[in-house]
């Protein structure tokens, strides 16, 4: 038996990636994603672990505070067991007093140690070791939007992820447009970035239906759990909730007010893979689909939402993982594996993945 490891340091490297080009979210385009590789090592410095911390605000704090909190939090890590530190940042997550990009990151790099540790993978025992993900489509043209979808069903992609504009007549447009490229048999979700008032959802929600929408992401204001709620009694299409899901506690309150089928779920934002996996069970108890998805993160952030979706039987929807390309680089020595739309889990203990020190330290910053 590996005897308990003592942490010894934790230190982290601040980047700032290019995106290949402008992405567009629900508030305004993005261009560059800034982030940390957290490092923490085991005494004597002869094993290490990796996690990510890539904040998005508004739904998460900005990187200046998630950074500020770090060197205090390290200091109470370093120098006791593994063990003791996992404990002590789980009660840290539970009781909300640290941000949840900087514990998410923590606990990721300690549980990647502890697993290499061991020699097994980050979350094992696991429910499958590849991962089915779904192609993003933009809210382009529709001759545009159907060639993206025959690209993707062509290489092997049996999801796909719509985004819609807010323009009623080119969204209806794009939508037939992919659903006749794509083919009855292809899973086709609508992404409306909170776009949509509850009289308009309700009428282009029974327009749509005919073409057989898996669900439809954030139709309406993150704060309208209400209007979620009276959306989804009627809504012929089933309601995901994204934006809406900003920690924890507002994750709970969406399964209190029974204000959406699905739970768009990204752990960078609930602080860690423990507390996503509690999450995940209280949506099983409350009938709730989950389907983990990033945060646009480089490698090691995606790599740790890949073991999340691989880990828990009932995520069995296709996760929103298949975003690294929209990055210069995912900061990885090795590419993660993704073949005919399925993401294979990486072989190898803990992450299975490591950070490439040399692309770190080009796109290194502070």
């Amino acid at each position: 038996m590996v005897a308990d490891l003592t942490l010894e340091r934790i230190r982290w490297q601040v980047y700032c990636l290019p995106l290949r080009a402008p992405f567009r979210t629900a508030h305004g385009l993005l261009r560059k994603r800034w982030g940390a590789i957290v490092e923490v090592s085991s005494a004597g410095g002869s094993l290490q672990g990796y996690g990510e911390l890539a904040p998005l605000p508004p739904f998460s704090p900005a990187l200046s505070s998630v950074l500020a909190a770090l060197p205090a939090l390290a200091k109470s890590l370093e120098g006791i067991t593994l063990t003791e530190a996992l404990a002590r940042l789980l009660a840290a997550q539970e009781a909300g007093q640290l941000p949840a990009p900087a514990t998410f990151a923590l606990e990721v790099a300690l549980l990647d140690l502890a697993a290499r540790a061991h020699g097994h993978g980050l979350l094992a025992p696991y429910a499958r070791l590849t991962v089915p993900v779904n192609a993003v489509i933009g809210a382009s043209a529709p001759d545009e939007a159907a060639q993206a979808a025959r690209q993707a069903v062509a290489a092997g992609f049996r999801c796909l992820k719509l985004k819609l504009s807010g323009d009623e007549q080119q969204d209806s447009e794009r939508l037939a447009a992919v659903r006749a490229s794509a083919g009855e048999a292809i899973g086709l979700r609508l992404d409306a970035n909170a776009s949509w008032s509850l009289t308009q959802a309700e009428h282009l929600l029974r327009a749509y239906a005919r073409y057989d929408i898996a669900y439809v992401e954030q139709p309406l204001a993150a704060n309208d759990l209400e209007g979620l709620r009276q959306l989804r009694r009627h809504s012929p299409v089933p309601i995901a909730v994204d934006e809406s899901l900003s920690s924890l506690e507002s994750a709970r309150q969406v399964l209190r007010l029974e204000a959406a089928d699905v739970l768009i779920l990204k752990p960078q934002f609930f602080g860690g893979l423990r507390p996503a996996l509690q999450l995940i069970e209280e949506a099983v108890a409350h009938k709730v689909t989950c389907v983990i998805t990033s945060a646009l993160e480089a490698g090691i952030g995606v790599c740790s939402a890949l073991h999340l979706a691989a880990a828990h039987p009932a995520l069995t929807e296709a996760a929103g993982l298949a975003t690294l390309s929209l990055l210069r680089t995912d900061l990885l020595t090795e590419p993660l594996s993704l073949d005919a739309g399925q993401f294979q889990l990486p072989p190898g203990p803990g992450l299975g993945v490591r950070p490439d020190q040399i692309a770190l330290a080009h796109y290194s910053v502070l």
